[in-house]
């Protein structure tokens, strides 16, 4: 069974919603796929990481746009509400029949490697899919410019991704993430060309 209309709907809610959003999560599906390919997972599990990837801020479409691009900081509730997005999310994955296996994915993907995540899972425990979303989500945060924050450039981003390798990220991802950076970096570049 194809997933891909119910992805686009998905996904034209969520651009509807929040351009910023919606661009975030191409880049992070691409650069899971990225991530996915150069584990040398199997075509079905790239891809099923790529649609997490897609999908992983699909709950962000239930928080009001005031809070996803309030420029100061969030307030205790709002952060609450925020915090909330990956439930979201899998509340909104949960109504679609063939969804069942990118929950996980979406539910865990603020998880971390030492347990200091949204749901305590750490190291393993956390399932592949999500350890690889949660370093392409985190690398695309951090070099994209955002409401409440500035992007840092390229060497910023690898020098959090060396800091939170073994902590926040796999390590094993972040080892493989600069083996294929250079693919990543031409893959974007003739996607901006």
């Amino acid at each position: 069974m194809s997933l891909a209309p119910e992805v686009a709907v998905l996904l034209e809610r969520l651009r509807k919603h929040s351009m910023t959003t919606y661009q975030h999560s191409c880049n992070v599906g691409n650069l899971a796929c990225v991530l996915a390919e150069g584990l040398g997972l199997h075509q079905e599990e790239v891809n099923i990481i790529t649609l997490g990837g897609l999908l992983h801020d699909i709950g962000k479409t239930r928080v009001r746009a005031a809070i996803l691009h309030k420029a100061a900081r969030l307030s205790d509730h709002e952060w609450e509400i925020m915090r909330r997005h990956p439930e979201f999310g899998v509340e909104i994955l949960s109504a679609q029949e063939g969804f069942e296996v990118l929950e996980p994915l979406v539910a865990y993907h603020h998880e971390r490697w030492d347990g200091k995540g949204y749901y305590g899972l750490q190291g393993s425990d956390i399932p592949l899919g999500a350890r690889i979303i949660a370093l392409a989500d985190a690398f695309d945060a951090m070099t994209s410019s955002r409401a409440y924050q500035y992007s840092k450039n390229l060497l910023d981003g690898i020098n959090e991704l060396v800091d939170g390798s073994g902590k926040q990220f796999d390590p094993r991802l972040v080892q493989l993430f600069f083996d294929i950076m250079p693919a990543i970096l031409k893959r974007n570049s003739r996607r901006a060309g």
